[in-house]
């Protein structure tokens, strides 16, 4: 016959777990809600902080100095972070995408079709641009101070220069400059040779590999300051110009959003729908992320590797 100790336990045995600070529960069997600022997005805070740049470069109108000085550092530090992670950015990781094909006739084919695609949807959206431009009269009636601007305009380069200038003789000076045609062949051609090294080169690739997500990794670091960068940027310009320099750009940006929807539903949706088959909705939800990305980074060189 079994034994009932064994069977049953006793009563003073039974233990109560109490809810511990990683399972996420206040001790009514509910998570504990994030504060508001927490759950609004990085595209939200972005358009607080512009429109709070606006009602402080407002407010600061009588002392545009104080603005200048202790305000727009803010904005100038963010943008040189920017242009400081871009180059390595876009050098490494266009090298781990050459090389994640381990083939030169596929990145060749690929590569074609994707000149050939820029230069299509390019062609369409310089259209587009002309086209709501001159029917929406973007940029009447406001005239720009020139006085301080020593730009001369000289004469285009030819198609041949414009080859030729895409090759560099110098494997730093590109990006030093920040030379971003120039540094994306480097980084072709260094993917070339390291498919061609074989196995040769597998050190190198998972370095290249390393440095792209080290890259990526500071890039959303730097996108997450992008309100207080915002804020420095703008604040400045309305505490030196004030308000009304604001009011033929906020046409030109509404007529700017206008023409990039309709590239998107007219041109991008039906490339996708005839050539890849896809239903564009489904592609563009797909898409919201790195859109957003783009959006608050106002970078499209740091949305590559996306």
């Amino acid at each position: 016959m079994a034994d009932d100790s064994i069977i049953s336990a006793p009563a003073d045995a039974t233990e109560t777990v109490a809810p511990t600070p990683d399972s996420g529960d206040n001790g009514n069997g509910h998570g504990k809600p994030k504060p508001w600022f927490k759950r609004l997005s990085l595209t939200t805070w972005i358009f607080i902080a512009l429109i709070l740049g606006v009602l402080a470069g407002m407010a600061l109108q009588g002392a545009p100095e104080i603005a200048d000085t202790y305000i727009k550092p803010f904005g100038t530090i963010f943008l040189n972070l920017i242009k400081m992670i871009v180059v390595p950015l876009v050098l490494f990781s266009i090298i781990a995408g050459v090389v994640s094909l381990d083939d030169v006739k596929k990145v060749g084919a690929i590569g074609g079709k994707t000149v050939l695609f820029y230069l299509a949807t390019t062609a369409c959206a310089v259209t587009l641009g002309l086209i709501f431009a001159n029917v929406m009269n973007v940029g009447a009636g406001y005239t720009m101070p020139s006085g301080e601007l020593s730009y001369e305009a000289t004469e285009p380069p030819s198609l041949i220069d414009t080859i030729v200038n895409m090759f560099p003789s110098n494997f730093f000076q590109p990006m030093a400059d920040a030379t971003m045609l120039q540094v994306i062949v480097i980084a072709v051609v260094f993917g070339f040779g390291m498919i061609a090294a074989g196995k040769k080169a597998e050190p190198v690739i998972k370095i290249c590999n390393a440095m792209s997500d080290v890259c990526i990794a500071i890039m959303r670091g730097i996108i997450l300051v992008a309100p207080f960068g915002v804020f420095g940027l703008i604040c400045p310009v309305i505490a030196n110009n004030g308000i009304d320099v604001l009011r033929p750009l906020l046409w030109l940006i509404v007529v700017a959003y206008v023409a990039m929807i309709v590239q998107i539903i007219l041109v991008y949706s039906g490339i996708i729908k005839i050539f890849a088959r896809m239903n564009p909705l489904k592609f563009l939800r797909g898409e919201m992320p790195v859109m957003g990305f783009a959006f608050a980074s106002a970078s499209s060189m740091g949305t590559l590797p996306h």
